[in-house]
């Protein structure tokens, strides 16, 4: 919405279509498993889009940064929740391992079109934000 380069836009757009397909496997996967996403979900969409577009208003080289150091995070999250599943669950294992893949694609494009390379005490802020939100997804 707040990319100004074409480039950046016309990646931005092709990174969103996947994320679109990520829900909606996951919540085919959920429905299978008897299960539901978490009731927090609306919460986490409107506060991702205002941060990406508060990111975007500042430049597209933050906005990029902040794509690449957000996707860089749900890769070695993913990557947990592919080890806590169950042996036989190869399911879910299958989607989490395709969007881990589809994520370091995200963050290697975003970096590769200029996204500036964040500090490692924001990183870390990072880390702990997406723990915090990791944990509370589960219970509620």
């Amino acid at each position: 919405m707040t990319a100004k380069l074409p480039h950046a836009r016309r990646q931005m757009e092709q990174s969103a279509l996947e994320e679109t397909d990520h829900q909606a496997w996951c919540d085919e996967r959920l429905e299978q498993l008897h299960s539901r996403a978490s009731y927090l979900n609306p919460f986490f969409y409107v506060a991702s889009f205002g941060i990406g577009a508060a990111t975007g208003a500042v430049s597209d080289r933050v906005s990029l940064g902040f794509v690449a150091a957000t996707e860089e995070q749900s890769v070695k999250q993913l990557d947990a929740h592919q080890k806590s599943l169950p042996l036989g669950d190869n399911r879910s294992r299958a989607i989490l391992r395709q969007i881990a893949v589809d994520e370091a694609h995200h963050a290697h494009l975003a970096s590769e079109s200029g996204g500036v390379r964040f500090p490692a005490p924001v990183k870390w802020g990072m880390r702990l934000a997406s723990k915090a939100i990791t944990k509370s997804v589960y219970h509620l």
